[in-house]
């Protein structure tokens, strides 16, 4: 998700139309202090999406199966 705002006093204020439950943890991308706004993906901090099912190879077709509720 991407949400929009800006600092005011010291503090990040979203758009009003935004809304996140209270608690929620969130990180802050902001522009580089040079005045060039361009951003790259690797600015983002990698995340964990979990352990492999098992080791793909050249001649299993896992798409295939998972397509097939084989798994």
């Amino acid at each position: 998700m991407v949400a929009r705002g800006r600092v005011q006093n010291g503090v990040v204020v979203l758009a009003d139309d935004v809304r996140l439950p209270e608690g929620e943890d969130v990180t802050v991308l902001a522009p580089t202090p040079g005045g060039s706004k361009t951003q790259s993906i690797l600015d983002i901090p990698p995340i964990s999406l979990g352990s492999m099912l098992r080791a793909t190879a050249s001649d299993n077709d896992l798409l295939g199966e998972m397509l097939e509720n084989r798994l």
